[in-house]
């Protein structure tokens, strides 16, 4: 498919959100605009522009909901960002990038039901907000993807949240090959306690791809999927009120390897200075239980300003303390992020 026929069909998809959108009344609706800059030094790379999962773009964010004399029953989102990547040639270096293009129907508090892109329903990734965040969940390393193309019923009990999705194993781009999907569920405790955690499970054929892009589609690394099988757990614990502690696991099958990975991050707000926020994650990836030295292990430490409710800036020092799976081998990197996301 030519870039004109990839910037057609993203424009028809918009144009067909906001159509379906002025189908119904709104009872609220939110406009955002967003602008990531991003740069910085690698030993690798020398000077860069880009982290593993941002890229120097602008964007928007429309969210609604709809209601009726029996309250909301219509929730959308869509997000989308218009990428640069330093990385790629000029031909290749545009992009557009969907994130959030979902609506969702609410039967009841118990049971909504959505479909469009969205997270997976396993692990961190669909309960926490990391659309802006260098430092981002295992979901990368494990699944391959942190949006997929699908379909998700959700609810919430006095006692317990769920959520189970199936999906066309595709990520960010729509493509179905080799027989690709994805089947996920997460049941964890009630997102408004201080002390949360989840259990999840997953099974699929994922396609393999790499890069950000929606349109035109990402870059295909394979023309075989992986069937991937796994079950994870999840807990974040926000204490003392100034630290939030994330962190999950997950362990199952990569075709034939076993494979395993962990996440830990610790988020520091200074109480008398609660603009500042000092993180630190560490994270690994363990390719192939079966062979020594298989992890792809990194630490990072970062630390963010927030100059007002909508802007904030960060610098993020990464570094690789083993990487199995590049060709490159252990780079370390310093990041700067400029980021605003308002009205």
């Amino acid at each position: 498919m030519s870039m004109r026929s990839n910037i057609k069909l993203l424009f028809v998809s918009i144009i067909i959100y906001f159509s379906s959108i002025d189908a119904a009344s709104a009872s609220d609706f939110l406009f955002y605009k967003e602008v990531n800059a991003i740069g910085g030094y690698s030993n690798k790379q020398k000077w860069i522009g880009r982290a593993e999962e941002l890229s120097n773009s602008v964007g928007f964010e429309h969210y609604g909901k709809f209601s009726s004399t029996h309250g909301d029953f219509l929730t959308t989102d869509l997000q989308v960002r218009f990428a640069y990547d330093s990385s790629e040639n000029s031909t290749n270096a545009w992009s557009a990038e969907i994130h959030n293009a979902w609506v969702e129907y609410r039967a009841s508090p118990e049971l909504k039901i959505s479909g469009g892109h969205f997270a997976p329903a396993f692990g961190l990734e669909p309960i926490v907000d990391v659309h802006s965040d260098i430092m981002q969940t295992l979901a990368m390393q494990d699944i391959g993807f942190t949006r997929d193309w699908g379909g998700e019923i959700r609810g919430s009990f006095p006692a317990f949240d769920y959520r189970a999705a199936l999906q066309i194993g595709s990520g960010m781009s729509i493509r179905r090959i080799d027989s690709s999907f994805l089947m996920t569920v997460r049941i964890g405790t009630p997102q408004t306690e201080d002390f949360q955690y989840g259990i999840s499970g997953m099974i699929g054929n994922v396609i393999e791809t790499s890069g950000m892009s929606t349109f035109p589609k990402n870059h295909l690394l394979s023309d075989r999927t992986v069937f991937k099988e796994r079950i994870g757990f999840d807990m974040q614990y926000n204490f003392w009120s100034s630290f939030l502690f994330k962190g999950e696991t997950a362990y199952g099958i990569n075709d034939n390897d076993n494979v395993m990975g962990y996440m830990t991050e610790v988020d520091f707000i200074a109480p008398k200075s609660q603009n500042w926020t000092v993180a630190t994650q560490f994270k690994s990836w363990f390719n192939d239980m079966k062979m020594p030295q298989s992890d792809d292990t990194t630490f990072s430490l970062g630390l963010t300003y927030k100059l007002s409710q909508t802007t904030k800036i960060s610098a993020v020092f990464i570094h690789d303390l083993n990487m199995h799976s590049s060709s490159e081998g252990r780079d370390t990197k310093v990041l700067l992020q400029f980021y605003y996301y308002g009205k």
